[in-house]
């Protein structure tokens, strides 16, 4: 969904597209592979067991998650152009590209921990529980460094090198994602709290 909105935002605003062919297909194969498939293998969460079972018509995609994945991609959206503007302002279209491209595979890594907890904080006692998953993390990491800053890989994803304070803003601005769904967590935390104080 974040891929599909920065491209069409960026055809209907009249811009340059923030991304190549080659580079939407890396992002599809190096964050929907080996991230998502560990993903599968992650431990349960503590006190799963006691969660009441769902009815047998329950869908997997109920209202609140449609929303939520809304909310994903349109973050993604608008921290991609961001970057892509800045990007275009500061030195031209293959920096703007490669920003762009850097920030997209960044917001896919921390949304990676959204992920993993649907309701309470990714930053909990299974935060490090999934080796698999953070060896997958660190290759993407690694991947897109090359990417980024390998000589045959530039030619091929129509690259250049990055800074540290580029990939730094990059980071932050990527992080977003898992922030403001931290952010949405513990504000329906507090609201519980609340209502059951009330009661």
């Amino acid at each position: 969904i974040g891929a599909i909105l920065t491209v069409l935002a960026a055809t209907l605003l009249g811009w340059p597209a923030p991304f190549t062919a080659i580079q939407l297909l890396w992002i599809n194969i190096i964050m929907d592979g080996p991230p998502a498939m560990t993903l599968g293998i992650e431990p349960a969460r503590p006190g799963v067991m006691r969660d009441r079972p769902r009815p047998q018509s329950a869908q997997i995609l109920t209202g609140g998650r449609l929303a939520r994945l809304a909310l994903y991609g349109a973050t993604m959206m608008v921290g991609t152009l961001f970057m892509f503007q800045h990007g275009l302002a500061a030195q031209g279209q293959t920096y703007a590209l490669t920003l762009a491209f850097t920030t997209f595979v960044l917001f896919q890594f921390f949304n990676a921990f959204n992920a993993r907890a649907e309701h309470g904080s990714a930053f909990n006692a299974n935060f490090f529980s999934n080796g698999k998953l953070w060896l997958a993390l660190a290759g993407v990491l690694a991947l897109q460094v090359m990417a980024v800053h390998w000589g045959p890989a530039q030619a091929i994803f129509g690259t250049t090198d990055l800074t540290g304070v580029d990939w730094l803003l990059a980071a932050a601005v990527a992080s977003s994602v898992l922030l403001l769904d931290e952010a949405r967590k513990l504000l329906l935390k507090l609201l519980y709290v609340a209502r059951g104080t009330a009661q």
